[in-house]
């Protein structure tokens, strides 16, 4: 068989892609459960260009996604940047796994892809209309309470991942009915600060189901740029956040500390950009067991009502 050559417009698949630690050679990666608690904001296209196009000098391939933005009488162009806290599960052959994890991300998309980039309202990618799937996350921070986690991401993918401690409240089937999002990742490198704070209220809002995956996701700490895709098997739930006083359900306190992640949260959302969205994904459950009832009790006992 004749080999494989690049000039085929081909190349052998092992080329394609970096090769894994040994420990971590079996993909892909299967989630058990997931929950994701997302909210997105706009910023400032110029200032995300820094961060999406350029690592350490080199150039990364990448470009910022503009989404159109009605402002008054006109349309401006914004990019976007999202807090992505998720926690799942998962099985092993002699363990069970659980993390905690936030991805602090801007869209971008590869370079080589354009002009057939989709160019829509940010409304309309939310809710999957990006049937290209060539718009995806650029992973600028990602934080996670698993140490394991943290050395796959790193690893296999480039994730600029580091061990994090989160103190959260986010709703669950086995909780009170509730729409309100609380998530704080700690300072790793000073136990009583805090990366962020935020604490987000949606209730009242109605949230739109939809499939918007798989997600192309992006990393850039191995030398060259990482893509993956994620595929999540179910359908999101997106608000907007498009009414007059929406914003202000999402309370965003970023910290005042110098860690790395604290100061580009500041560059990228600060106090002046609004929230715009929130989206949230929930697997469904194996399995339920209802309370239990007395089995010795008199059925015609008519005093219980």
């Amino acid at each position: 068989m004749e080999k494989l050559s690049s000039h085929h417009g081909q190349t052998p698949w092992k080329g394609l892609k970096p090769t894994p630690p040994a420990e971590f050679a079996q993909w892909p990666f299967y989630y058990a459960s997931l929950q994701c608690n997302w909210v997105y904001w706009y910023t400032d296209v110029d200032v995300a260009r820094a961060y999406v196009e350029d690592s350490d000098g080199k150039p990364t391939g990448l470009r910022v996604a503009r989404f159109p933005v009605r402002e008054g009488k006109k349309t401006v162009d914004k990019a976007v940047v999202l807090l992505n806290f998720q926690r799942y599960t998962a099985h092993y052959s002699n363990a069970l796994g659980t993390t905690n994890e936030v991805e602090f991300n801007v869209v971008a998309y590869p370079a080589n892809r354009a002009p057939g980039v989709p160019y829509m309202p940010l409304a309309d990618f939310l809710n999957g209309k990006d049937q290209t799937k060539t718009l995806g996350h650029l992973r600028l921070h990602v934080a996670a309470d698993n140490a394991i986690a943290v050395k796959a991401g790193r690893a296999v993918f480039g994730e600029p991942k580091f061990l994090g401690q989160f103190v959260y409240d986010t709703p669950t089937l086995n909780a009170a009915p509730s729409r309100n999002w609380k998530v704080k990742l700690i300072d790793p490198e000073d136990k009583d600060a805090f990366v962020y704070d935020m604490n987000a209220d949606f209730g009242g809002l109605e949230f739109w189901p939809a499939n918007c995956t798989p997600i192309p996701e992006f990393a850039l700490g191995l030398g060259r740029t990482v893509m993956t895709r994620w595929t999540i098997m179910g359908q999101f739930k997106t608000a907007m956040l498009d009414g007059k006083d929406d914003h202000k359900r999402v309370k965003l306190k970023i910290g005042a500390n110098d860690f790395v992640m604290t100061k580009d949260m500041r560059a990228l959302i600060g106090e002046k950009n609004r929230a715009v969205a929130g989206q949230s994904f929930t697997s469904l459950p194996a399995c339920a067991e209802p309370e239990g009832f007395y089995v010795d009790a008199d059925v015609r006992d008519e005093s219980y009502g």
